[in-house]
């Protein structure tokens, strides 16, 4: 006889990696959301001649000469510019593989160069190579000619993308309890961090006693811990899962100054927005793929969309030096 606890987990199992509706639609929404992400990325990354200069120095800090190595100011500019002028063309719906190619290559090498001076932030954003790359693929089984088997990898795409996100969660959450265990419920390391890092709603919390900070790491523990799981069993709830992790970055941004960005952005498109708002970009997207000089026209305007912040940065570094 079957149990009824093991059918409906397989249920809603199901209902995540083999049937979820309008699935297509929401990675439309999830590959604008990596186009911009990996583009602000890109564009925030500081300048070859600051990483030639910096690397001496963390290499001496560290004790780990040769480490490093910088490559040259030049190539590693003509890097990122190849990364924001492929991203962009393939937000906009450049579909060549030349193109997915270059912008998978140029953005995983500039993020090898940066873990280079520092391992330690490997994970940081990590997943937006790896969304980039699950992404790029998606167009081959759109051009397959069947709808079943593009909403069936639509839908595994999706489900790889949420559970990457939960699992990042669970990552962070295990990581605490090795790290320091089961007293980081003490609030002691968040109290101190808002001392320190606090904004200034972050240092009148610090200057109180150690009991907010103590529900504050408490409830953030258990959410981390949880998130993965009630992914699977409150699935129908999905949006307020997701919009409750776009809450919990806020009130990390608001207490401490550090952004998760790139999480808070994904919240919303994973597990929240609804589909239909993909509505104006698949439109364009379907433009493009139905006419070749609209799809041209649209990929050249994402390509300079994407190298004008870079464009615009040198230029203005050449004048201060002049």
């Amino acid at each position: 006889m079957e149990n009824p606890r093991e059918v409906d987990i397989l249920r809603r199992l199901g209902d995540i990696y083999l049937r979820q509706e309008q699935a297509a639609d929401r990675l439309l929404l999830c590959r604008l959301t990596t186009g911009a992400a990996v583009l602000r990325t890109v564009w925030h990354l500081p300048p070859g001649r600051f990483l030639a200069d910096y690397t001496p120095l963390v290499e001496e800090a560290t004790g780990k000469p040769g480490r490093g190595r910088a490559p040259h100011p030049l190539a590693y500019e003509a890097l990122r510019g190849i990364a924001a002028v492929s991203t962009g063309a393939w937000t906009l719906g450049a579909r060549h593989p030349a193109v997915k190619i270059a912008a998978n290559v140029s953005f995983a090498l500039l993020q090898w160069q940066v873990v280079q001076l520092d391992d330690t932030i490997w994970s940081y954003n990590s997943h937006l190579n790896v969304f980039l790359g699950l992404l790029s693929l998606l167009d081959e089984h759109e051009e397959s000619g069947r709808p079943d088997a593009s909403d069936e990898y639509a839908t595994a795409l999706l489900a790889a993308m949420q559970t990457y996100y939960a699992a990042m969660y669970l990552q962070s959450g295990l990581s605490k309890l090795v790290a320091v265990g089961w007293q980081w419920t003490h609030g002691r390391p968040l109290h101190g961090a808002w001392g320190e890092l606090g904004t200034t709603l972050g240092k009148q919390l610090s200057a109180m006693s150690t009991k907010p900070a103590r529900a504050a790491s408490t409830a953030a523990l258990l959410y981390e811990l949880s998130f993965a799981p009630l992914m699977i069993a409150a699935w129908r709830h999905r949006a307020l899962l997701g919009l409750s992790s776009a809450a919990f970055h806020g009130a990390v941004k608001a207490t401490m100054n550090i952004s998760f960005w790139h999480l808070s952005w994904y919240s919303v498109p994973l597990f929240a927005a609804p589909a239909r708002a993909a509505g104006g970009y698949s439109r364009l997207l379907a433009a493009g793929r139905q006419n070749k000089w609209a799809g041209r026209g649209a990929a050249v305007a994402g390509a300079v969309a994407g190298a004008a912040p870079l464009v615009r940065s040198w230029l203005k570094r050449r004048a201060d030096r002049v």
